[in-house]
């Protein structure tokens, strides 16, 4: 299971040091940057994604928008078709 947290900052003055200091808590919790404002990490279960919401909830700015997307890989394989040749 993947997490992947986008990140929307605004450009009001103040709110910069507020994203730089979610995006070194997103590092230091073991988020790979995988885009400029893009963040993933893979968890092992429903539980352990929630748990990092929540710890995300708390540190997250009051404005702009803030992402969050849980992919699971069960879902993504099971309805995966291979083209075959006629």
């Amino acid at each position: 299971m993947r997490l992947i947290a986008i990140l929307s900052p605004t450009d009001k003055w103040g709110i910069k040091t507020e994203y730089s200091r979610l995006r070194k808590f997103l590092l230091k919790d073991g988020h790979i940057r995988i885009g400029p404002e893009v963040f993933m990490r893979v968890v092992q279960n429903r539980k352990a994604s929630e748990k990092h919401y929540r710890r995300i909830d708390e540190v997250k700015p009051k404005t702009g928008v803030v992402r969050l997307l849980r992919l699971t890989e069960t879902v993504s394989y099971t309805h995966l078709t291979l083209p075959t040749k006629a």
